[in-house]
């Protein structure tokens, strides 16, 4: 499990709000590469989850405070982080690919939803996501670790094929990656094109309008 930056406790990198299986009618969901820049939205979101869903997604009862640690102390040189923006420009999603160093070619997967895009099979886009990136990156393996009460993300582990270990209130899970290869690289770079123009879209439709407008 990845080391939350001190002095946090470890967070359990599964989370509220992943859905367990795809939907009928699902399509493409635009999933966008976070930065540096986009602290605020990240905090934001988090500080947005409700008590509940902070205990499934870091496997305690975070305080705003630790959230904040958290959320200040992703590396974003070494680690990747998903998100899933409404029209609003509100992450509804984010994912968090964790590249520990005690891992060598292995990543362990984090996912929260707020309940505005829950129902739409968004946490396992984002888990297919992960994988995919993983995958190109030569890593090996995809881990997640959750609480066992944590009934989605033992779902969406189970129908991605990884091997589910329970380990009492806790339960580990393991997927073996493919070897990367021409197509799975073209398929994340139409991806990334795909969420980098809905992405603008919003954007431009989110500005004000009018005179005085930037």
């Amino acid at each position: 499990m990845m080391a939350a930056p001190s002095p946090l406790p470890p967070p359990r990198h599964a989370g509220p709000g992943a859905h367990p299986g795809t939907h009928p009618g699902v399509g493409l969901v635009p999933i966008r590469s976070l930065g540096i820049d986009d602290r605020a939205a990240l905090l934001e979101h988090f500080l947005a989850l409700q008590a509940e869903d902070r205990y499934l997604r870091f496997g305690y009862a975070a305080t705003d405070r630790q959230i904040a640690r958290y959320v200040g102390g992703i590396d974003f040189a070494r680690d990747e982080v998903f998100g899933v923006f409404d029209r609003r420009l509100r992450l509804v999603a984010v994912a968090h690919l964790a590249m520990g160093e005690a891992h060598a070619g292995q990543a362990e997967f984090g996912v929260s939803v707020l309940p505005a895009g829950r129902g739409r099979g968004i946490g396992t886009r984002l888990f297919e996501r992960a994988a995919m990136f993983a995958r190109n990156r030569g890593l090996h393996s995809l881990r997640l670790q959750c609480l066992s009460e944590n009934v989605a993300m033992m779902g969406i582990a189970r129908r991605a094929g990884m091997h589910v270990r329970n380990c009492g209130s806790e339960t580990d899970a393991l997927l073996e990656i493919p070897p990367r290869s021409l197509l799975s690289h073209l398929d994340e770079w139409l991806r990334d094109a795909a969420a980098a123009l809905d992405f603008a879209i919003k954007l431009g439709l989110h500005r004000p309008q009018g005179p005085g407008a930037d």
